[in-house]
């Protein structure tokens, strides 16, 4: 066995899942107790949304890293990112986790919505410029209603095992 094989990663994320998800709570019960209006609480919900999503890429980037350096390949991070497409899906999560990740960091330097291939993913699971709370949006495209954002560690998590696992038999 390969220590990359180990999942160093999936703890960290879990916390910082867990946190955000109770920051995320207090912020609606703000709301719901007249502290602060909804509409403001899920403006300050989008950041650690948004920061979780983040997160979630580097465990996305960090996983391919593993696996290149298990393999002794190098294998392009969206050809590992596409990995076990559904047929009902053109994007899989990863694909969306990391739009959505990118999209955070980068659409305040947007003046209009670009062509790229972030909003391509994102127009597909229907977030555009029109969009009120993106993050969260995509989130729930992921995740569902759950409001428990280690749902979102959960689909990485699987992704990495499905990766290590299948692609081990293969080879």
């Amino acid at each position: 066995m390969h220590y990359k094989e180990i999942d160093f990663r999936s703890t960290p994320l879990r916390t910082l899942c867990t946190a955000s998800t109770n920051a995320v709570s207090e912020l609606i019960l703000f709301s719901k107790s007249g502290v602060m209006d909804g509409i403001t609480a899920m403006e300050y919900a989008e950041y650690f949304h948004g920061a979780v999503l983040v997160a979630c890429q580097a465990y996305a980037v960090g996983t391919v890293s593993d696996i290149n350096e298990i393999e002794a390949a190098n294998h392009k991070k969206i050809d590992l990112y596409k990995y076990k497409e559904t047929n009902y899906h053109e994007y899989t999560y990863v694909e969306l986790i990391n739009a959505l990740a990118n999209f955070f960091k980068h659409n305040e330097k947007w003046s209009v919505w670009p062509v790229n291939e972030t909003t391509k993913i994102l127009r597909h699971y229907r977030i555009n410029e029109n969009t009120e709370f993106p993050l969260y949006q995509g989130i729930k495209i992921i995740i569902g209603e759950s409001t428990d954002l280690r749902g979102l560690c959960e689909t990485l998590e699987n992704w990495r095992f499905s990766l290590l696992n299948t692609r081990h038999k293969s080879t």
